[in-house]
């Protein structure tokens, strides 16, 4: 009964198509798309030697530091939605790679922050600037009109996809 269930489910999720063939081609393009980067993803991963969701800490270490923004453990744990104990277990990882360091907290001394090493930020452009390179120089070719379509389908896209499955309060 169970099975029978499921199989209904599979079937109509491919059901519902596009009303015209330019929107299938469309969806099949960003099918690929998809592919491409999940690709491209586990290659950069493998090549750094990480897991997907050290790799998002890293980027929010460093664009922390760009920006001038000390991070917190509790912060770093928030913005990954992960618990302050896999928090913890993330930072445990990049520090023992050196990709990390914790350091005392400049404004209150019984914390502290984590902050990205040199190298970690030289890691991600070796990692990703194969899937970087390509997106710059696809997006250029576009004329303004276009990129403004782009824009707009993708913030669309990303707020009903919000709105479907709304983020998870953290633990």
């Amino acid at each position: 009964m169970g099975t029978e269930n499921h199989a209904h489910s599979e079937s109509d999720l491919f059901a519902q198509q596009p009303r015209t063939a330019e929107g299938a081609a469309a969806i099949a393009s960003l099918q690929a798309l998809s592919d491409s980067i999940h690709d491209a993803d586990e290659q950069a991963l493998r090549a750094m030697g990480m897991l997907p969701i050290d790799a998002l800490a890293l980027r929010h270490l460093v664009l922390a530091h760009r920006d001038g923004r000390a991070m917190h453990p509790t912060q770093l744990a928030r913005a990954l939605r992960l618990s302050t104990a896999g928090a913890t277990k993330l930072i445990d990882r990049l520090v023992r790679d050196g990709r990390a360091e914790r350091r005392p907290n400049p404004t209150d001394r019984r914390g502290i922050i984590v902050t990205a090493t040199a190298g970690a930020e030289q890691d991600l452009v070796r990692a990703y600037g194969h899937i970087r390179a390509p997106l710059i120089e696809t997006i250029d070719a576009l004329s303004d009109d276009e990129a403004t379509a782009v824009q707009r389908f993708a913030s669309r896209l990303a707020e009903a996809l919000r709105q479907e499955f709304p983020a998870p309060e953290p633990a």
